[in-house]
């Protein structure tokens, strides 16, 4: 890094300790109330010529191109997952239900207790494992009679589902009652979910609310949904994390190559470094050119890139305002594509959101 005069080195003093974990650390639940902005009220770099030469009364300091937020393109967004039932009332057939068969006429083969595994597979006599999971009752019942009819003369085939697998299901954010509920046999769908923790709609972000499935967001749209749209009243799976984040915002995601990846409680925009310090700075190895922050919903996400690498060689500009709500990424190699970028942050996402949950569950405010 060039020589500074007293003010910068100061400056690059107190950004590089916050960045790189040597400022002091922060509770991550507890409120963070953000000061006076130090950073924004001080002088920003003396400029440089365009060779980085310096500008009498100013020294060369590295210059980037200021974070600049652009909508993520269709195709670069991670694909949804399709729902398996719309609600309507047609059951689907989960993991860890006991399906009950019966062959007319076979004594041997009446009431037995099939389990569906983990594989999503039954197996039963003479036609070995078929798929279950996600089918219709109707559907199984008819492919396992045309299997049977190679073996036995004009097979009939009772199946029921005996017993329903129970569904762990975690619901947050703005809701009366947020925590980890078991849904009842049958019980199950979105609104279900909702309906029970008693959804706050007032100050709730609806468009921003997601479902998440095996850290993948399902095609679910909550605003429609209270609209009395019964498509999009999907089918609940065990684990699935259903969140409504509050229209204000509340939290800021702080994930990747730092010291204590986290969800801070914020009261409102807090600067980037500060976002870091809170973090306990960067970890070796990390990619500090390269940091993503990721605004808005996920289904349509913004994402700006910080060069915080910049940052500490004292390019204030780095150091924008972080939002209740956004997402900061902290990677260990080239960003790449958004659609690598959010589906790593998908995958980091859910322990952190679960955590909030059972908290909130634990300690209602």
């Amino acid at each position: 890094m060039p020589s500074l005069t007293a003010p910068k080195r100061c400056l690059a003093v107190l950004v590089s300790g916050a960045l790189l974990g040597t400022a002091c650390s922060h509770s991550a639940r507890q409120p963070y109330v953000a000061p006076t902005p130090v950073f924004q009220a001080l002088p920003l770099p003396e400029p440089t010529g365009e060779g980085g030469e310096a500008i009498p009364g100013g020294e060369p300091v590295t210059q980037s191109a200021p974070p600049v937020f652009e909508r993520v393109p269709p195709e670069e967004i991670p694909p949804l997952i399709e729902p398996e039932g719309d609600g309507s009332g047609v059951y689907r057939i989960e993991l860890g239900d006991v399906l009950d068969l019966s062959i007319y006429g076979e004594e041997n083969l009446q009431h037995v207790e099939v389990p569906v595994r983990p594989d999503g597979r039954i197996s039963f006599a003479f036609i070995g494992d078929i798929v279950a999971e996600g089918r219709t009752v109707e559907d199984l019942r008819k492919e396992i009679t045309a299997k049977l009819a190679t073996y036995l003369r004009s097979p009939e085939l009772m199946l029921i589902v005996k017993d329903f697998a129970e569904k762990k299901i975690y619901v947050g954010g703005q809701v009366t009652n947020p925590g980890v509920y078991f849904m009842e046999p049958r019980e199950g769908t979105l609104l279900d979910a909702l309906y029970k923790v008693g959804l706050q709609t007032e100050e709730a972000d609806l468009d921003s609310a997601y479902l998440l499935r095996d850290n993948r967001l399902v095609a679910a749209n909550f605003s429609q949904l209270i609209r009395g749209d019964k498509a999009q009243n999907v089918l609940l799976r065990d684990q699935d994390l259903v969140y409504v984040p509050r229209a204000k915002g509340k939290f800021v995601y702080v994930l990747g190559e730092v010291r204590q990846s986290n969800a801070f409680e914020v009261d409102g925009p807090v600067s980037f470094v500060h976002m870091l310090s809170l973090a306990g700075g960067f970890i070796t190895g990390s990619k500090q050119r390269e940091v993503a922050v990721v605004r808005g919903s996920l289904r349509s996400p913004m994402i700006a890139k910080i060069d915080a690498k910049a940052l500490i060689e004292g390019d204030m500009r780095q150091n924008i305002m972080i939002q209740p709500g956004d997402i900061i990424y902290v990677p260990r190699s080239v960003l790449g594509k958004y659609l690598d970028v959010l589906d790593v942050i998908l995958k980091s996402l859910a322990p952190f959101v679960q955590a909030i949950i059972i908290s909130d569950q634990v300690n209602p405010q």
